[in-house]
């Protein structure tokens, strides 16, 4: 089959992603004179992690008068286990109270208590510092933004799949993508953010949105920039659905009393395992605690549930929009599972969110290092406004500057050689090709990891790939998904393996201690001549 060329599109800015860091950049290009193009895999702003998020950004200075920028940056770096950058985190810190601001410019409507923003405290943090939509909804944020993109005159492509970054000059010059009709889009641009998210969806069991299969970490691979802490997938405790679709706030929840998480035969699992108060557990300790009674039963029959029966109806009218709906018409327990939720690991950047290779810059779950091993709740919301807007700016202010470079045109028509080669009536199909490597990763590279397991998975990521059946341009997207998924797994395997403790949300049921002596590094990843480096360094703080 045949991919159909259409004509060369140009920018000054080319942002890829359609989420809240992907809209914020683009409105923050904008704002500094940018042409920008803003592309999105799927419908702009719907299929993205901050849409299905419950819009809880942390910030520092809202309530107790303690409660301050230093003690957000301590919570943070804590709860990274050190392995957080500082000046990214800093970054953060410093620029999220104006974020919060600009959001309520843009039209977003903060949920208020008498007359000021409603806040939260959850673990981690030692203060009461998260704001949130109104409705406890991403859709809270998104869509105002997107009103503000259509009234800055941004141009956005929706539908297209990026498949590879463009270089000219030494440097970034645009990026090639395909969409499901088969079109092959060309786009020439001084700057590129990539604002593409992580990569939670090489698990089985996920919430994240279902585009979110690494694309921007391969894209940057491919083209030559580091990638790092790739072993650092947070996994959120309590979530219900299919394979762990729907997030239960548990932060909020086990909070109140009546509230419990129970095994099938009754027993409150948080407090049979000597933990009192069940608001001092964070997400990576419940998650293990919930696995490991679903391993203790070796019929693998055992289930978990919130058991929400003894919560007053006067309680559940306050958080309605967290209880699920069941709730109202009698079904007061439900049965939950851990589920992948963040990834901590992404491209190595500098204090202005640009990459090693000249010209792309990444901003929000794409890019590490602000949450080192674990991240807080709230804070990557606060991530993705405060980097989003940085990164926008600065890339931008780049652009300015930069005589965009001639595309290479032989590149062009190898990329479309390469992708056109790909296309078969015959091989297995990508759907079943991408539940493998899901599957494989659920249950050897997931919450409670150990040696022998993971080298099992790497054996068999290693395996030469099946011929995939790719009849149409949908279908070739799945296939290049599919690649990307079982490329950044392997990395996520290689690294688990490499690092011999347990640290943050990284857990090796055959190295329990955290090992600072040794560990206080992070493990890169390069693409050289001979294939995937393999780098150690101490950590940048």
């Amino acid at each position: 089959m045949k991919l159909k060329r259409q004509e060369m599109l140009s920018c000054d800015v080319l942002v890829i992603g359609g989420g809240g860091a992907g809209l914020r950049s683009a409105i923050a290009a904008r704002k500094n004179n940018a042409d920008v193009l803003l592309v999105s895999k799927y419908r702009l702003g719907r299929t993205t992690n901050t849409y299905i998020s419950k819009s809880v950004i942390a910030a520092s200075g809202w309530g107790e008068p303690d409660d301050n920028k230093e003690s957000f940056i301590d919570d943070t770096i804590k709860g990274g286990r050190f392995l957080n950058e500082h000046s990214k985190v800093s970054v953060i810190a410093h620029r999220i109270g104006d974020e919060i601001a600009f959001l309520k410019d843009c039209g977003v409507h903060f949920g208020m208590q008498e007359g000021k923003p409603h806040l939260l405290k959850v673990p981690g943090h030692r203060y009461s510092r998260h704001v949130h939509g109104e409705n406890w909804t991403g859709s809270d944020l998104i869509a105002p933004l997107i009103q503000v993109v259509r009234q800055k005159d941004i141009r956005t492509l929706d539908y297209v799949f990026i498949s590879k970054l463009l270089k000219s000059g030494g440097r970034i010059a645009g990026a090639a993508g395909i969409t499901p009709d088969g079109d092959f889009i060309i786009i020439r641009a001084k700057t590129v953010i990539l604002a593409t998210g992580g990569y939670a969806q090489i698990f089985l069991n996920t919430n994240n949105a279902y585009g979110i299969t690494g694309d921007g970490l391969v894209l940057a691979y491919e083209s030559g920039a580091a990638l790092k802490d790739i072993e650092f997938i947070q996994f959120y405790p309590t979530a219900t659905g299919k394979r762990g679709n729907k997030l239960l706030l548990y932060e909020k929840l086990l909070g109140q009393k009546g509230v419990f998480v129970r095994n099938k035969d009754g027993l409150d699992i948080i407090r049979k395992n000597g933990i009192s108060d069940p608001m001092q557990i964070n997400r990576d300790q419940l998650s293990r605690l919930i696995m490991k009674e679903i391993k203790s039963d070796p019929a693998g029959s055992q289930r978990i549930f919130l058991d929400l029966r003894d919560i007053s109806e006067e309680t559940a009218k306050t958080m309605t929009q967290l209880i699920p709906s069941a709730w109202w018409k009698g079904q007061k327990q439900f049965e939950i599972t851990p589920t992948a939720h963040f990834c901590m690991g992404g491209l190595v950047s500098d204090q202005w969110g640009e990459t090693s290779q000249k010209g792309l810059f990444a901003a929000g779950e794409v890019s590490a290092g602000a949450h080192g091993s674990n991240r807080l709740s709230g804070n990557a919301l606060a991530e993705v406004f405060s980097w989003g807007s940085l990164v926008g700016s600065k890339a931008a202010e780049r652009a300015a500057d930069i005589v965009s470079p001639p595309p290479d045109m032989e590149e062009i028509e190898n990329e479309i050689k390469r992708l056109e080669a790909m296309f078969s009536i015959q091989g297995m199909r990508p759907k079943d090709m991408i539940k493998d490597v899901k599957t494989l990763m659920w249950y050897k590279a997931g919450i409670i990891r150990e040696k022998k397991e993971l080298e099992e998975a790497l054996e068999r990521l290693r395996e030469p790939v099946p011929q995939a059946a790719a009849e149409t341009p949908a279908d070739l997207i799945k296939v290049l998904e599919f690649r990307n998924m079982r490329l950044i797994a392997e990395m996520v395997c290689m690294a688990a393996i490499q690092r011999a403790e347990s640290r943050g949300s990284h857990y090796r049921a055959d190295y329990r201690e955290e090992n600072n002596l040794q560990w206080l590094k992070n493990i890169l990843f390069r693409k050289g001549d001979a294939g995937m480096e393999v780098e150690i360094k101490p950590v940048n703080q």
